[in-house]
């Protein structure tokens, strides 16, 4: 059974070394220049993105709550103002 995959056409400007390295390395590796950038790009998207959002969201939610504090000089207004020194914005008055 043949899968059809839907393909996006996209415009990209590259160096001109950039475009040596990728004729080189498709003759190389004897595909087509369009199928080496996808290649590229999959892997090299796997190791810039988190693992999961959630797990991204987690660790920013731990960030902000590094923030919140905890001892010393509490400000009087924390309860009242919980939001805003939990996630900024503005002050209740």
């Amino acid at each position: 059974m043949m899968y059809i995959v839907s393909m996006l056409r996209i415009n990209i400007y590259i160096p001109e070394n950039l475009n040596q390295r990728l004729d080189f390395t498709a003759k190389y590796m004897q595909k087509v220049k369009a199928e080496v950038v996808r290649e590229a790009l999959e892997a090299g998207l796997k190791k810039i993105q988190p693992k999961s959002t959630s797990a991204r969201a987690l660790l920013d939610l731990a960030k902000k709550a590094e923030k919140i504090p905890t001892k010393g000089n509490i400000p009087k207004d924390f309860i009242k103002n919980l939001d805003f020194y939990t996630w900024g914005g503005k002050k209740r008055e």
